[in-house]
């Protein structure tokens, strides 16, 4: 009777439906990295390990896989405050025009990050004209101030940060108020309100936020390769890209090695998301009701002018004339 039950439960139609979502997931994901596994670690004797050990031996691989993990990093770190202030900003305080905020905050994500590159070269160029209505624009023929590592990590930053605000606004929405207020009545300041219960509520969002920042930084070309290159920083796919562009006899073999090395990277951070998640995860109670929202009071025009400000200037650098 119980194996009935189970044969039913497995044909009924969250069943089917969970069956067909995974067989189209190993199709679409599955098998490409498969194939890609098997090019990659394929050698003589079958599969072996020993072509990932043989591109550790070089230095252009080791170099690469270095500045992608601190560009990473780095990135994911500069996302992580600038996508979950904004969160908070917007997800906590009354501040108005929220929508036109949110779209503003989400327009990275809606053009491709070479367009983002050239943009930001162009307007913190020596023909930037707000630059050098300051005074600010760099001279002709000096090094444009972008082409260097601190500039790479701002712009995969300011790429990846929308990632980080819709997983922490996501958090923020599943708050319960009532814990607020239930605090405040206990006479809780807004500083032991952050340490000791936002924080800890936030916790799983703000991992799962740097999660995917760092694995979108890892895989990201366009920005690594307009500027990193001018800026002699060469990631793991600009290094790939440059491979394939040797068109040599053995470059299928190679670029499938660095490519099973990004791949391997980026599930050890998931994983690590997955597993530092289940170990921060709090459980709660009951609805999360009526979000939050702080009067910012006679500080509310000042944040609004801020907020605008900086979002008009990251827009106003994905225009490029």
């Amino acid at each position: 009777m119980a194996d009935g039950n189970i044969k039913l439960k497995l044909f009924d139609g969250e069943g089917l439906t969970l069956a067909v979502l995974v067989f189209i997931a190993a199709i679409l994901f599955g098998l490409p990295l498969f194939l890609l596994l098997k090019t990659g670690l394929s050698g003589d004797a079958g599969w072996s390990l020993t072509p990932v050990f043989e591109a550790f031996q070089s230095r252009s691989v080791l170099r690469a896989l270095w500045n992608s993990l601190e560009s990473s990093f780095l990135s994911a770190l500069l996302a992580l405050f600038i996508g979950a202030l904004l969160a908070l900003i917007v997800g906590l305080t009354d501040v108005r025009w929220k929508a036109v905020t949110v779209f503003l905050i989400l327009l990275p994500m809606m053009i491709p990050p070479h367009v983002t590159a050239i943009a930001w070269i162009q307007a913190l160029g020596p023909s930037s004209p707000v630059l050098r209505w300051l005074g600010l624009a760099p001279e002709l023929g000096s090094t444009h101030p972008i082409y260097s590592r601190e500039g790479l990590v701002f712009m995969l930053a300011v790429q990846h940060s929308p990632l980080v605000f819709l997983v922490v606004r996501a958090g923020l929405r599943g708050l319960p108020r009532d814990l607020f207020d239930a605090a405040r009545v206990s006479g809780a300041g807004a500083l032991m309100l952050g340490h000791r219960i936002l924080l800890p509520l936030l916790l799983p969002s703000l991992v799962a936020g740097f999660a995917l920042a760092f694995v979108s930084a890892l895989g990201n070309f366009g920005i690594t390769a307009l500027i990193g290159i001018p800026a002699r920083y060469t990631t793991l796919p600009v290094l790939i890209w440059r491979r394939l562009a040797s068109f040599g006899p053995d470059v299928l073999g190679d670029v499938a090695v660095l490519a099973v090395i990004v791949a391997i990277v980026a599930i050890f951070a998931v994983t690590m998301q997955i597993l530092w998640q289940n170990r921060t995860r709090l459980g709660l109670v009951g609805q999360s009701g009526r979000p939050l929202e702080i009067a910012l009071g006679r500080w509310r025009p000042a944040v609004e002018f801020l907020l605008g400000a900086g979002l008009r200037l990251r827009s106003s650098c994905r225009c490029p004339p």
